[in-house]
């Protein structure tokens, strides 16, 4: 037996049984209830027969019995791990309102966020090459698409590449200036100080 159920709120519930319910009988094995006993789903139980699916603890103690959509009894923790999505970010189960994304639930206050920076993603994302979330700026970093000068996306318009650190770098066409005067060098002769480009003449003078 199945069904859906709200996991935000779980319902108490049983095991399963395989007989028909008499009241004053225990719902698990069917002898009569004496004394000290459990009360769930409107039914009654010895306290050591209505036991958690996957631990197998009993409920003696006033530990609450989560329904699982499977229609057996389990503990909160259990039935957290068993039925909610664990969190992309934090890993916890994600239980109530989630956010889902690239194939994963996140939790929605504090685990919604950027993979490199932490920053809080406000429904705009991006997927790293390892499936995880990015913002617009570690994503267009990651692709090689963020200009080297104002450390912005480089979405359209011309692009000049460059050698800076050993690395391949991009700028807009018109952030590839000089660092000191301010010429542009796009087409033409630079040199690299500090991870900065300068034209051979501020170069020779400020640094030579």
């Amino acid at each position: 037996r199945g069904r859906s159920i709200n996991l935000e709120t779980p319902t108490v519930l049983y095991t399963r049984h395989m007989f028909q319910y008499t009241q004053g009988t225990c719902g698990a094995c069917g002898e009569a209830i004496m004394g000290d006993h459990i009360q769930a789903f409107q039914m009654q139980w010895h306290l050591d027969h209505l036991l958690c699916n996957v631990c197998q603890r009993d409920f003696s103690d006033g530990t609450q019995v989560c329904e699982g959509i499977d229609g057996y009894a389990y503990c909160p923790p259990c039935w957290q791990t068993s039925f909610c999505p664990p969190c992309g970010t934090c890993s916890k189960p994600v239980v109530g309102t989630a956010m889902n994304a690239l194939n994963k639930s996140y939790h929605p206050e504090g685990c919604f966020i950027c993979s490199a920076c932490q920053s809080p993603l406000d429904g705009k994302f991006y997927a790293s090459k390892t499936g995880d979330l990015l913002c617009e700026t570690h994503y267009f970093a990651e692709t090689g698409r963020l200009c080297h000068d104002c450390k912005r996306p480089i979405i359209a318009g011309k692009v000049v590449t460059a050698k800076i650190d050993g690395k391949e770098v991009r700028f807009h066409r018109d952030h590839f200036n000089c660092g000191y005067c301010k010429k542009s060098l796009a087409g033409e002769r630079y040199k690299v100080k500090d991870s900065k480009i300068y034209c051979p003449a501020c170069h020779l003078q400020l640094f030579e």
